[in-house]
């Protein structure tokens, strides 16, 4: 690939942006270190703009981590380079608690996404190298088809920004260009850039791919790089109709009132498919909103917890997303999913119900809340009183038992009066009064939701 086909490139990766922006208002940044990579892909965007191929220049983001006294001048240089060339540029400093690959890409986005507005476009400088590293690293540890089709084009990232949810888009033009060539265009038009020491540092996976695996891959095979970027492509291609297909018939299998906080699955519905579906669909139904999917081993586990025949409701599987935490148990013929924070508040001891602007505090450890959003109200908790269903009147387990209740949930009980009909609630479960019909959803008394801040509905 000469560098005219790497602007060429560009050009083709702009016409697809414009066709995803189609008149939306998002802005365009450009994630800038002042390496060779980012530094030739904004000058590739300037030399488009002169020639009046794209109507404006991307906004350069450039994260000062301050791990070397070298930052002060890379971040000084990017600020002159830019000026020179006409780009808006902002230089983020960062503190970091750890100095590691992984906080330091975290603060990153962090930093970055903190300047954004929902709907915005992050371009990356990832190539092809980059790809072909992502993908070893991923084989190595095992990963399915979704780690083995890499890195993509057009990926969304979302993050808790102050207290609030925030997703872009990230885009990588770049991924199909090799490193050699993106040099090739640096030193044609001789760009200043940066040489960071630590991206070669083979005490890390990625540098030691970098220095010693890939350029031995490239003498056994010149095309290696652009092979192992090709398959990641078709595997992506691949896994792009298997979660079109999952898309479909999750939805036959879950409470149509799933929540990112607590999802419900039907066994029952997942029996009706063959073991490999099955395992497809609880890997799916795992990761749901998350940006990675759970390790196999995570899947496996829940897959054997849907086949269980005993007695023991106590069963938790844990798994560290990268959003949040989850704990995965099982109550009769469903498996649920709590975002850690919500499980924690469902341990928590019973308080009396709080009234608010908009109903009532059911529960409230200090970090995350329970809440009920209703009409003007009575509400009792329910402990050891009985509980008139049908003819009969239940209390304790007796009653839970009868309404199929989680052992996790038995000590959250409410009795609620609106108008002239009386419910019973629980988090996320409620029950007419005295039939002891289930309701679908909340719609006939209000709303229940998870806060974990005051003023943040989840």
């Amino acid at each position: 690939m000469n560098t005219d086909v790497l602007s060429t490139t560009l050009l083709e990766a702009y016409q697809d942006y414009y066709a995803r922006k189609q008149g939306g208002n998002g802005r365009l940044y450009l994630a800038c270190s002042g390496g060779r990579d980012s530094l030739s892909l904004a000058y590739a965007c300037w030399l488009l703009y002169q020639q009046g191929r794209i109507d404006k220049l991307p906004i350069l983001l450039h994260v000062h981590h301050g791990w070397q006294t070298a930052n002060d001048d890379w971040a000084k240089m990017l600020s002159s380079w830019a000026v020179q060339y006409g780009f808006e540029c902002h230089i983020l400093p960062v503190k970091l608690s750890k100095n590691s690959e992984t906080h330091a890409r975290d603060a990153r986005y962090q930093a970055m996404m903190s300047m954004m507005a929902c709907d915005d476009v992050l371009m990356l400088a990832h190539h092809a190298n980059d790809q072909a590293e992502t993908v070893l690293m991923r084989l190595a540890d095992g990963a399915g088809l979704q780690g083995l089709s890499g890195i993509k084009t057009w990926q969304k990232k979302s993050l808790m920004i102050e207290n609030s949810a925030k997703t872009i888009m990230l885009w990588r033009p770049w991924l199909t260009a090799t490193r050699e060539c993106i040099s090739r265009f640096a030193h044609q038009h001789e760009l200043p850039y940066v040489d960071d020491a630590t991206n070669l540092d083979d005490r890390y996976m990625r540098g030691h791919l970098r220095q010693h695996i890939l350029p031995q891959l490239a003498i056994m095979n010149p095309k290696a790089i652009t092979n192992i970027s090709r398959s990641a492509a078709l595997l992506g291609g691949y896994l792009a109709v298997i979660d079109d297909w999952l898309a479909e018939k999750i939805p036959l299998c879950v409470d149509v009132d799933n929540l990112p906080y607590q999802q419900v699955l039907f066994l029952p519905k997942l029996y009706q498919f063959d073991e490999a579906v099955q395992q497809l669909l609880i890997h799916h139904w795992l990761q749901a909103d998350e940006p990675v999917a759970p390790p196999q081993a995570i899947s496996v586990q829940v897959h054997r917890l849907a086949y269980r025949h005993d007695n023991d409701h106590n069963s938790q599987i844990w798994w560290q997303g990268r959003q949040a935490a989850y704990v995965i148990c099982r109550y009769d013929n469903c498996l649920y999913r709590y975002r850690q924070d919500v499980w924690q508040l469902l341990q928590h001891s019973m308080i009396q119900p709080q009234r608010n602007q908009d109903g009532w505090v059911l529960l409230d450890d200090g970090n995350c809340q329970l809440q009920l959003h209703c009409p003007p109200s009575q509400i009792t908790t329910v402990q050891q009183q009985k509980i008139t269903i049908g003819q009969y009147q239940y209390r304790g387990k007796k009653l839970a038992q009868k309404l199929r209740i989680p052992t996790w949930l038995r000590r959250h009980l409410w009795q609620l009066s609106i108008d002239d009909n009386q419910y019973l609630i629980a988090p996320m479960m409620a029950w007419r009064l005295p039939s002891g019909d289930g309701l679908d959803n909340f719609a006939p008394i209000g709303r229940m939701v998870y806060n974990d801040k005051p003023n943040r509905t989840l």
